[in-house]
C-alpha cells in the first residue's frame, strides 16, 4: 500500500482509521467501528487505545459534553414552570411512582439545557413545544413531539421518554 493512492478513499500514507476516515459529522454515526471498553480490554494494540477511550467517554451515555449553547435562564424557567404544571395535572391520579420517574427525567432535561449538553436546535424545539402546549395548539405540539422523538431519541431517550409519558394523555 505504501504511498499508493486507492480508489474511493483519500490519498493517505497510513491505514489507521483516524488517519484515513472521514471526520465525524454531528448527528451521523462514527465512520469506522469503535471497539467497546470490554472489547478494548483484550486488545494488544495500544496505539489508538487512548483515543478510543476518549471517544467512548464522550459518547452517548458517557461524559457530558457541550454540544450546544446553554439555554437562557428565563427560557429554562418558562419550560420548567410549564412542565411542572403539566406534571401536577397528570399526577392527580395518585400514582406517585410515575410522577417521581417523570420528574427525574425532566430534571435531566433541565440540567442538559442549562449546561449546553443538548443541541441548540433541540432546546429551541422544546421551547417551541412548551409554547404550543400553552396555546393549546395540538397539531403543532404533536408535530414538535414527533420531530424530537425521531431526530433526538438516541442521545436523549431518557428525558424524551419522560416527556412522552407526561404528554401521553394530551
Amino acid at each position: 500500500m505504501g504511498g499508493q493512492q486507492q480508489m474511493g478513499g483519500p490519498p493517505r500514507q497510513s491505514t489507521a482509521p483516524q488517519a484515513s476516515a472521514m471526520p465525524v459529522t454531528d448527528g451521523m454515526p462514527t465512520p469506522w467501528p469503535l471497539p467497546t471498553k470490554t472489547q478494548q480490554k483484550l486488545s494488544t494494540t495500544t496505539s489508538v487505545a487512548a483515543a478510543n477511550m476518549a471517544v467512548q467517554d464522550n459518547s452517548v451515555g458517557g461524559g457530558a459534553t457541550t454540544v450546544g449553547d446553554a439555554m437562557q435562564q428565563h427560557e429554562l424557567s418558562h419550560i420548567q414552570g410549564t412542565f411542572s404544571m403539566l406534571l401536577d395535572v397528570a399526577s392527580q391520579d395518585g400514582n406517585q411512582k410515575k410522577r417521581e420517574d417523570i420528574a427525574k427525567r425532566l430534571d435531566e432535561l433541565y440540567a442538559k439545557l442549562a449546561g449546553g449538553n443538548i443541541k441548540t436546535v433541540t432546546g429551541q424545539k422544546v421551547l417551541s413545544l412548551v409554547k404550543a402546549l400553552e396555546a393549546q395548539d395540538t397539531a403543532a405540539s404533536s408535530k414538535l413531539q414527533q420531530e424530537l422523538y425521531t431526530t433526538d431519541w438516541e442521545m436523549n431517550k431518557s428525558w424524551l421518554m419522560g416527556l412522552k409519558r407526561l404528554l401521553a394523555g394530551r
